[in-house]
């Protein structure tokens, strides 16, 4: 929720004022919109049970998988949060140009780490430090959920909904 909240800084798209206003008929979340989340959710889900199943399967204890899935969980979401800078194309302002993101995105990491690898956060949240093979999977399976979305906007960005 933090994190979102840091989008309401983000800098103004140009040319924002020379476009048409919204039709007050037409829905806040248009099918194309609930078409992203509904992707999104599954991507996330699908990614994060996998990932679950699949440490346990390695032979990772309960805490190292759990830890594995909800490092997962917030990658997709960092990374989304940099998707949502613009809703049907790229963000035309650099990556540093909003410094609340970034702030809010390092700390989110500073938290992610805390919860891996302090001892008493891995009593208090029965998780586990994390093998950096494991790091690898949460790392590639991140980028290719924010690839699918990425995807998906360039799409819809040729279609009408």
């Amino acid at each position: 929720v933090l994190l979102g909240l840091t989008l309401a800084f983000e800098p103004k798209e140009a040319g924002i004022m020379q476009r048409p206003p919204r039709d007050p008929a037409r829905p806040l979340l248009t099918s194309a919109l609930l078409a992203r989340v509904l992707l999104l959710s599954v991507l996330t889900v699908g990614a994060t049970w996998w990932l679950f199943t699949w440490e346990r399967g390695d032979g990772a204890g309960l805490a190292e998988a759990r830890t594995a899935a909800v490092n997962l969980f917030v990658a997709i979401e960092l990374l989304y949060l940099f998707s949502c800078r613009s809703l049907s194309g790229r963000a035309r302002t650099g990556l540093l140009a909003n410094r609340w993101m970034v702030g809010g995105v390092a700390l989110q990491v500073l938290a992610q780490a805390a919860l891996t690898y302090l001892p008493v956060m891995n009593a208090a949240f029965h998780t586990a430090p994390l093998s950096p093979e494991t790091w690898l999977r949460v790392g590639l399976l991140a980028v290719a959920a924010w690839v699918v979305v990425a995807l998906d906007k360039r799409i819809q960005r040729g279609a009408a909904w």
